[in-house]
């Protein structure tokens, strides 16, 4: 991958950027669907180890490393190999500062969204958002109190690097989502440095979670982006809502934890689990058919089939 910038045909001044491997491009398919619905424009940059997305048509080749996929006249996506065993996941730092280093002067922002999110707000919201600090939305498990035991093994454990680690609120945020302008484009550092320590700790980061929750840093990329975020003098974080995570909110769908709407089988899952399908399951079937057709007309006739009779017998079967 070239360092230098690359020419950039957007009008918005923003670059989203993105992660996967193996069958996560059905994710990454939705997500630019729903970017492309909201009004975003330009390119998607998206890192990737393993093979490229079967609905993928290399039409401009080559380029320093990268390949192009043309998605419509005015958007297309940059895939970018990335020569790393650690779980891909876990260097979203170095993903948002390849993009600056490719970029740079043309853009404003950057956007790193999990491919398992679709967006439902319009795309000037997000630029008008990140202008007001670095963009973040709460996780599902927020809050933890300042005085957490949790909070209180980082403190100690990143004094050891001279880091002073004060606890400023109570919120922990999720990691599939971060906003940055331009003037706060060292968060980006802050965020891989405070990773860098942790690495000490954990050893290499080539997977999703470490033992539990009471482990100090369970969830690596994203307890390492909760220090940062509270050692950060500028954010703006949104509730849970942001996330689709409780109520159905207005900004984005996250369909966080294990299973994702490509691999469940929600009528299997109502009846013998009384599993309903989630907002997170009806957003992604919603972005899947245009501009990028990621299903056969029948496939996706009978996955909206079955959501629909799913969420019907679950109004009268739940799990106890």
């Amino acid at each position: 991958m070239t360092q230098s910038a690359l020419a950039l045909d957007s009008s918005n001044g923003s670059i989203v950027c993105t992660v996967f491997e193996n069958t996560y491009h059905l994710g990454v398919g939705a997500l630019v669907n729903s970017l492309h619905k909201c009004g975003y424009r330009g390119e998607v940059y998206a890192a990737y180890r393993g093979a490229l997305p079967p609905w993928v048509t290399i039409e401009s080749g080559s380029d320093g490393g990268t390949l192009v996929h043309r998605v419509t006249e005015d958007l297309s996506i940059r895939f970018v190999w990335q020569d790393t065993d650690e779980m891909l996941a876990n260097i979203k730092p170095q993903i948002i500062n390849q993009v600056w280093a490719c970029y740079g002067e043309q853009i404003d922002n950057v956007f790193y969204f999990d491919c398992d999110i679709v967006v439902k707000c319009k795309w000037l919201h997000f630029e008008t958002w990140a202008a007001f600090g670095i963009a973040l939305c709460e996780d599902i498990n927020s809050p933890f109190h300042r005085t957490h035991p949790l909070r209180m093994q980082w403190k100690a454990y990143y004094a050891g690097f001279d880091v002073n680690y004060e606890p400023k609120d109570d919120t922990y945020v999720n990691g599939g989502f971060v906003g940055i302008n331009r003037k706060y484009k060292s968060f980006a550092d802050l965020w891989g440095q405070l990773q860098e320590y942790m690495v000490e700790y954990t050893g290499k980061q080539h997977r999703i979670g470490i033992a539990d929750r009471w482990n100090p840093f369970h969830l690596m990329d994203q307890d390492a982006l909760n220090v940062a975020k509270d050692l950060s003098p500028q954010v703006s974080v949104m509730g849970k809502e942001a996330m689709d995570f409780g109520k159905i909110g207005y900004v984005m769908s996250h369909a966080a934890g294990s299973k994702k709407p490509w691999t469940k089988q929600y009528l299997k899952g109502v009846l013998t689990g009384g599993l309903r399908p989630g907002n997170a399951d009806k957003a992604y079937w919603a972005n899947v058919a245009s501009p990028i057709k990621l299903y056969s007309s029948t496939t996706l006739w009978r996955k909206r089939t079955a959501i629909n009779l799913a969420t019907l017998i679950g109004r009268f079967y739940t799990r106890t």
